[in-house]
């Protein structure tokens, strides 16, 4: 006997909603940790180059200068330099702006491809989804702090996948206009400078695009037939040029070309590793982190499954591909992770843990993926159908509200006091600093408190290069910083 839709469906649609608050719930406690950053290391450096000029201009001085490791990454510095402009609170506004846009720009991209492919179901899935991939990218992540809540280090790794996750959203978007509308030639014009710009933040992600847009224009010519083959080519040239462009801006940048002067890359070499440590990276993740990953394709495949059951989704696929793109996505998803791999393993071997962020989330999007494809392609339960419903619905329920709320629950008890007592601290020596300023104060001798996350803070020795950059901040000669058992006694002073 077959399921009503009209008595299953509602029940479907509530329990959608729910899912989908519970995991915003979630990432909004991501969202307010990151009100509670500040400046630590690099921020003081990189906020006084791009404010004595402007923001292009310190990119240009940056770039063409070569004496700094990461003077070719020319996007970065300059979202830093507009990030500046949202005055004394820029970090703390930075970082949460970033995180509602990368909920923002996944559940528009899962829209948008969802519409492109002909699939049909609740927007309200489309946002659950977006944030689910969201969840899962902050709750995996190999070093949240250094990915994310420090602003230096986010603009190089993290912001890149904000803005492509808008960018691509906006590509699908151009490709699925009506057949007999075209593209005007300005919106190619901003596809090639936008792929331009992300391709500037940093090797891994344009290494990473390079692959995925030198791919795409093979598979579209190879298995496209449809009327608007000649459209999704031209987006994807067009995309590639821009990414191609910025790839080679940031290859043969005086910075690069020092080092490859010292240091002659073994092309063969790079490549076996970068695969090798790809697949030691996959292979490890599963391991270290069997539960997440499992939840990542559980929650995608119950709930389309169980939407297919009771008529709250529509998908015709073609029948002769349903296992190839099943074998194939892990295989694609490895080749893009080498390619973001290969800029470490030629600079420095494996991969530091904010560089392993993209490989990450890679891997989470082909767990989502692979779940909703599974779920769309399973047939329907015949042994008993309204019992198969519900304990899909259950295992939904499980996997989708109580594992946010109990991470939710974590960073409220654990990493939100750590996080606000430390903003507290940086707010109250920021004032204390600025206090002895107005005294009239050149040479400051300020209490330190220790790094965090295996980013440094302020050092005792004045000549270090952080105490310089805080010194330039702070326009004063010099700021070294000391030990006290009674920190909060001493900047009371």
């Amino acid at each position: 006997m077959l399921l009503r839709n009209e008595k299953y469906e509602p029940v479907v649609r509530t329990i959608v909603l729910i899912s989908t608050l519970t995991m915003l719930a979630a990432v909004s406690m991501y969202a307010y940790l990151g009100s509670f950053s500040r400046y630590i290391a690099d921020d003081y450096c990189e906020a006084v180059r791009v404010t004595t000029v402007s923001p292009f201009q310190a990119v240009l001085d940056r770039y063409s200068d070569g004496a700094f490791r990461s003077a070719n990454r020319y996007s970065n510095i300059l979202f830093v330099g507009f990030s500046e402009y949202l005055g004394t609170n820029s970090i703390p506004l930075t970082i949460v702006l970033m995180t509602v846009l990368w909920l923002f720009g996944l559940s528009w991209l899962v829209h948008e491809i969802r519409k492109f492919a002909k699939v049909e179901w609740s927007s309200l899935v489309d946002i659950f989804l977006g944030s689910t991939i969201t969840f899962m990218s902050f709750l995996q992540a190999p070093n949240l702090f250094q990915t994310v809540y420090w602003r230096s280090s986010m603009m190089t790794h993290f912001a890149p996948l904000v803005f492509g996750a808008l960018f691509f959203a906006f590509l699908v978007r151009q490709a699925r206009r009506p057949v007999d509308e075209s593209i005007p030639l300005v919106v190619y014009g901003s596809i090639f400078v936008t792929a331009f710009v992300l391709a500037g933040f940093s090797e891994p992600p344009a290494a990473t695009l390079v692959t995925v847009f030198a791919l795409l224009p093979f598979l579209v010519w190879k298995w496209n037939r449809s009327p608007v083959r000649a459209r999704l080519l031209a987006l994807t040239g067009c995309t590639f040029a821009g990414v191609f462009t910025g790839f080679l801006t940031l290859l043969f940048s005086p910075a690069v070309t020092d080092v490859a002067r010292e240091k002659t890359p073994d092309v063969a070499l790079i490549l076996i590793n970068s695969f090798k440590y790809a697949f030691l990276f996959m292979r490890d993740s599963f391991f270290s982190l069997p539960l997440p990953l499992l939840i990542s394709f559980l929650v995608p495949l119950s709930l389309v499954w169980v939407m297919k059951q009771s008529g709250g989704v529509m998908f015709f696929p073609e029948e002769r591909r349903r296992p190839l793109w099943m074998f194939l996505l892990p295989l694609l998803i490895w080749l893009l992770i080498a390619a973001g791999f290969s800029p470490s393993v030629f600079g420095q071997g494996f991969p530091v843990e904010r560089m392993r962020f993209l490989a990450r989330t890679l891997m989470i999007v082909m767990l989502v993926l692979e779940g909703i494809w599974l779920g769309l392609c399973l047939p329907e339960f015949k042994f008993n159908r309204t019992i198969g419903v519900w304990a899909a619905l259950l295992l939904f329920v499980v996997v989708s509200v109580a594992y946010p709320l109990r991470t939710a629950g974590s960073l409220i008890q654990k990493s939100l006091p750590e996080y606000r007592e430390r903003a507290e601290l940086w707010d109250i020596r920021n004032a204390f600093i600025h206090r002895h300023i107005e005294q009239g104060e050149m040479e400051l001798f300020i209490p330190g408190f220790g790094g965090v996350y295996g980013v440094k803070e302020l050092d005792a020795n004045p000549a270090h290069w952080i105490n310089a950059c805080a010194a330039n901040f702070y326009h004063v000669t010099s700021i070294q910083s000391f030990s006290t058992k009674n920190l909060m006694e001493a900047l009371s002073e």
